[in-house]
């Protein structure tokens, strides 16, 4: 079976605060109603997984299993070493392997690997079943047709209990089918399978829950907000925690700011320049010359733009590092990583970078340089499960901005990116770059926009993300200038 070995520490390093003290006491109250499960929903940068660990150590089940991200696992793994023993027998595995858990039908006719992968999933069994497992970043399961999502259902039906945590839960509430039997108990359910969660839906009149899962189809509105806020968090039997982290005395809130990128003439005519023609421009290999249309188009768009704003970012951060500031760029491309770490190490700053080019130890030792203060700036392409705020290590006291380059398409990606320096009561601005008189400001505005609407499914204040998104659809009807 997949496992982790985790070495105790002589003394206990993590120590909870009291916020996630309440929040383990939010967790452990639930299980002695005889919840199956809880969800913590606590924004990113509140200590999810030590507010989690201190909910599992006082149970007792003698053993647990914690399904994450891989590039979480090094943090669980400090987590669980810093605090104090429990004896329990801890098996740590990452999404990617959740299949490796579960054994296949005795009889199948399926020829292709993933026709098999997907039987296994569905109709597999499990070859040994924890009574208490960790869903960490559940939000990876909401589709419920997925392979690791599958899998994840048949953990946590055989476990006693299971913790799921995620700061975007889902950014729709048909996203959120795979806490139907959690939601079961809050609406006088029973199952909380599929079927029942399609009744919920349509009980409660919101979106239309037809079909497959993703055929489903929801606007927005604050009355479907608020009656999902009170499910998940709020009401009487509310499933779960959410917080802010300025509700926690004397955090600071989160500052977003726009850093517009202006194009010369030779980048703007990059911009029109064919997919081929501009990747050669650049030393780039590939490029076909086909015109892109749907899933393809998006990307292009999204890589072009990535790479013609290199320049714009390198300089806009060398001004950060100038004014004493570590740096911190989120980019969606490996190519825009080495051209942006290219760039920076030739104006002699120390550059690191995290990406899935690595393996994970090598990720966490540029990590960890770049927390010690041994890096000026990391380029990372991972979205959640690394910590990147100041103060977590000595030596790592400077001051430390967030540049998104890429802004992706994903509400919850922006927003488990968001975290990653602002997070554990410090404060990091967040800048959000894009190329002005683009198409790009309208997509910002969008993403922008959707980021309030998932906040607002938990109730909380969406005016900041609203007067934001405002202002870059604002910009961009002024003027367009498509890629």
């Amino acid at each position: 079976m997949p496992s982790t070995e985790v070495t105790l520490t002589s003394e206990p390093v993590f120590v909870p605060r009291p916020h996630q003290l309440q929040a383990r006491d939010a967790i452990l109250a639930a299980r002695q109603r005889g919840r199956p499960g809880f969800l913590l929903g606590d924004l990113t940068g509140l200590g999810k997984t030590l507010s989690a660990w201190s909910a599992i150590a006082a149970m007792p089940d003698p053993e647990v299993l914690i399904v994450c991200p891989k590039g979480a696992i090094p943090q669980w793994r400090r987590t669980i070493a810093g605090s104090p023993a429990t004896g329990k027998a801890i098996t740590i595995i990452n999404f990617e392997r959740t299949k490796s858990l579960m054994a296949a039908p005795a009889v199948s006719n399926k020829r292709s690997t993933r026709a098999k992968n997907n039987e296994l999933a569905k109709l597999g069994t499990l070859k040994r079943h924890w009574p208490l497992v960790v869903i960490d970043e559940s939000h990876r399961i909401r589709n419920p047709a997925s392979q690791q999502g599958q899998v994840c259902r048949h953990l946590a039906a055989a476990a006693a209990f299971t913790i799921y945590m995620s700061a975007t839960a889902g950014q729709s509430p048909h996203e959120l089918s795979y806490l139907g039997k959690l939601l079961a108990l809050a609406s006088s359910g029973s199952t909380g399978n599929m079927d029942e969660f399609r009744a919920l839906m349509k009980r409660l009149k919101i979106g239309r829950p037809k079909g497959r899962w993703k055929n489903w189809s929801w606007e927005p509105n604050e009355g479907d907000q608020q009656v999902m806020a009170a499910l998940l968090y709020k009401g009487e039997n509310a499933i779960g925690l959410r917080r802010r982290p300025e509700e926690i005395a004397g955090w600071p809130e989160v500052q977003r700011e726009l850093a517009p990128t202006a194009l010369d003439l030779p980048a703007q005519r990059l911009y029109d320049a064919t997919w081929r023609e501009f990747r050669r421009e650049l030393g780039l290999a590939g490029g076909s010359t086909r015109r892109p249309t749907g899933w393809a188009a998006d990307l292009r768009f999204r890589q072009k733009a990535s790479l013609i704003r290199v320049k714009g970012t390198t300089d806009f951060a060398d001004d950060l590092l100038d004014n004493g500031q570590q740096v911190a760029i989120s980019v969606a491309f490996l190519e825009t990583s080495a051209m942006l770490a290219e760039a920076l190490r030739g104006h002699g700053w120390r550059v690191g970078e995290i990406n899935g080019e690595q393996a994970g130890d090598a990720n966490e030792t540029t990590r960890i340089a770049f927390q010690t203060a041994q890096l000026d700036v990391v380029i990372f392409t991972v979205t959640e499960s690394i910590s990147l705020h100041q103060g977590e290590m000595a030596g790592g006291d400077r001051e430390r901005s967030l540049v998104v380059h890429d802004m992706r398409h994903s509400a919850i990606q922006l927003q488990q990116i968001e975290g990653r320096c602002h997070r554990d009561g410090q404060r990091a601005v967040i800048y959000y770059t894009y190329a002005e008189g683009t198409i790009e400001e309208t997509i910002a505005g969008i993403v922008i926009a959707r980021m309030a609407v998932m906040d607002g499914m938990a109730g909380d204040d969406t005016a900041l993300l609203e007067a934001i998104a405002r202002e870059l659809q604002l910009a961009a009807r002024q003027q367009l200038n498509p890629l």
